[in-house]
């Protein structure tokens, strides 16, 4: 019994070690917190070298169709890390997939090295596709080598990699609901 349970906490630990951890947060807390929220489709994504040649990133232009929360122009720049530049790539676990046409909501944050660049908060946490699933249309979040850390606890969790969170026009409208700023005495 005790090979048992070891042989499977190390295949946990294992799993959990080659996945990105990010703070757990809650749809509705992630809106409130997050500057600017867009719904649009992925136009293009482009890989580059940093300044030191150490590093790869990629980002991603995305026609904006609906500026959900905050101020954006017609197109957003994203950025992450990882990419494939002349035959080397990089690879980061979690990271959100962007594909040319890609219909989704994002959850920006600025870049913190790039002005007017934004990057998706939690990893792929924070980029929502909008998808057909069965035959109806729904706002899937993926989240694929990704774990949750749980404020306040010593503990990583493992999520699903798929998430349903309902139809895109509802969706949308539970997030203006969220971040919509607090009036005097704290009612909505």
């Amino acid at each position: 019994m005790f090979t048992r349970v070891t042989a499977l906490l190390i295949a946990v630990g294992a799993f959990v070690a080659s996945a990105s951890v990010v703070a757990y947060e809650t749809i509705d807390d992630m809106a409130r917190r997050v500057p600017l929220i867009v719904r649009g489709k992925v136009v293009r994504s482009i890989s580059g070298w940093d300044d030191g040649h150490r590093r790869i990133w990629t980002w991603t232009e995305v026609a904006v169709s609906d500026a959900i929360k905050g101020q954006s122009g017609k197109l957003v720049l994203v950025k992450q890390p990882g990419g494939e530049v002349e035959g080397i790539g990089q690879q980061v676990d979690g990271v959100a997939r962007f594909t040319e046409g890609d219909d989704c909501i994002l959850f920006l944050e600025p870049a913190p090295d790039e002005k007017n660049v934004w990057r998706p908060s939690g990893l792929s946490a924070g980029k929502v596709n909008v998808t057909v699933e069965r035959g109806q249309t729904v706002a899937m979040r993926i989240t694929e080598g990704l774990s949750f850390a749980v404020q306040g606890e010593r503990k990583v969790g493992i999520v699903q990699p798929r998430e349903t969170l309902g139809a895109p026009a509802q969706f949308i409208e539970r997030l203006r609901a969220a971040s919509a700023p607090l009036k005097k005495g704290g009612a909505k």
